[in-house]
């Protein structure tokens, strides 16, 4: 019994070394370093969002290839046409296909643009609303694209 824990205990300490000194050296840095400033940053965004009334549709679900993004805003139910919207589409697997464009105004509060998805899995869009340069509003949807 002795000699197994003799040969079991080396092995589970190598191990454990491995794995800790694989998370130290793959560390996807998931925690951001200025955690208080950016918050700052996202809740007058989320104060001014909600002073404003501040609402965006959420497009309708993507597919491969060409897609026609469509999204309506509005501020207090009211069309919203004091700003620029812009549209950032992303694969969560693969950073090479990420692209941002800004939406054209078809109508009052419509708002499109077009974005093309080149193979299946999981994909995220985000709608940013700025006014004057500053973030207004910033939604974001995932979607499964079979």
């Amino acid at each position: 019994m002795k000699l197994f824990f003799y040969i079991v205990y080396p092995i589970f300490f190598f191990a454990m070394g491995c794995g800790i000194y694989i998370a130290y050296k793959s560390a996807d840095g998931l925690v951001d370093s200025n955690y208080y400033e950016n918050s700052r940053g996202y809740f007058q965004s989320k104060a001014l969002e909600e002073k404003l009334g501040i609402a965006v549709s959420r497009p309708d679900t993507l597919k491969l290839g060409h897609n026609v993004i469509r999204v309506k805003a509005t501020s207090h139910g009211k069309p919203f046409e004091k700003g620029a919207l812009s549209l950032f589409i992303g694969n969560l697997s693969n950073t090479r296909y990420d692209s941002t464009m800004f939406m054209q105004k078809l109508s009052p509060g419509i708002y499109q643009a077009t974005a093309t998805i080149p193979f299946k899995g999981m994909w995220f869009a985000r709608v940013d609303l700025k006014q004057q340069q500053h973030l207004i509003s910033s939604k974001k949807w995932f979607f499964e694209v079979k």
